[in-house]
């Protein structure tokens, strides 16, 4: 029995692994995607996923799993067993998820807020990381694998809006 629950929770980890790098997978396609508009010369403005302005669609993607990572830390801070650091991480997530809704109608004010809507998006994902951290901290040890994980695909997810910040001020 206790083989059949180590094997129960290796595949639970996995699933949350495997979503989380294939959910990474759109950030770096479009950030590449940008690389190559930038790099021919033709600029941002010639790239585009499905007739969609491209830099917008990775705003877009980049919103929603923000606001998606704010749900789960709100789930995690309900677990938490200090209530202030609850009541902390449940308003920080509500925040956050209120920048990323705000990062979607930035970009139609000026140029200069769709850069500052990615910076948004940048330390929001920062943000949810360390809240998380700070909340789940007794829990690390155990969950080192999943903590790696955390920080990878974070790694992941920060390098691409850090080239995309790049490439939108070079642009202006």
């Amino acid at each position: 029995m206790p083989q059949q629950d180590s094997q129960l929770q290796s595949a639970s980890l996995d699933l949350p692994s495997t979503l989380g790098f294939l959910g990474s997978l759109p950030f770096i396609g479009l950030a590449l995607l940008l690389v190559q508009g930038f790099a021919s010369g033709a600029g941002l403005q010639s790239t585009a996923v499905a007739g969609l302005y491209a830099p917008y669609v990775f705003i877009a993607y980049s919103a929603v799993i923000l606001s998606f990572l704010c749900g789960t830390l709100w789930a995690v801070a309900r677990a938490s067993a200090s209530s202030r650091l609850t009541a902390a991480a449940i308003i920080l997530s509500n925040l956050l998820a209120l920048s990323a809704w705000a990062s979607l109608l930035m970009i139609y004010i000026a140029p200069i807020m769709t850069v500052f809507a990615v910076n948004l998006l940048l330390a929001g994902f920062l943000a949810v990381l360390w809240a998380e951290r700070m909340v789940d901290g007794q829990q690390v040890a155990s969950n080192r694998r999943y903590w790696l994980m955390r920080q990878w695909i974070t790694a992941i997810v920060a390098l691409s809006h850090i080239l995309v910040i790049f490439m939108m001020i070079q642009e202006l």
